[in-house]
């Protein structure tokens, strides 16, 4: 009987531990799209990875090639990943990292939206669009 005890216990701290580390932001979504950089060469492929910190709250890092030069601008976002308003603040690479703000909304699943410079006379740089 104690061993059939200690295996439910056991069992027990197992799901309650695997219950709280889903809950404390561990889930990742992953979506793929496309981004449009206003006044530079065409259009081309992103990946995001959404990774869950509190409802509603993310951190976020966008995955893309810009003129063969690969690319991860990273940063946190507010909002729903399936329906509803989204918006994030992300920090380029390189030499001279700068802010971009991304906002739009989310229905079905898919975001379309624009991203900018950030700063109140933040520049829009173009369109984002991601699918589940």
């Amino acid at each position: 009987m104690k061993n059939v005890a200690r295996c439910a216990l056991v069992l027990t701290l197992v799901l309650l531990t695997s219950a709280l580390w889903a809950s404390d932001g561990m889930a990742v979504k992953t979506m793929t799209g496309e981004y449009l950089w206003n006044r530079q060469d065409g259009p081309g492929p992103i990946k995001a990875e959404f990774v869950a910190t509190d409802d509603n709250q993310w951190n976020v890092s966008f995955y893309f090639n810009f003129r063969d030069v690969d690319h991860v601008y990273s940063g946190t976002a507010t909002g729903s990943l399936s329906h509803g308003e989204l918006r994030g603040e992300v920090m380029s690479d390189g030499e001279r990292p700068q802010p971009f703000v991304f906002e739009g909304t989310v229905e079905s699943g898919t975001f379309t939206g624009t991203h900018r410079t950030e700063g109140e006379d933040g520049e829009e740089t173009g369109t984002l669009t991601l699918h589940p």
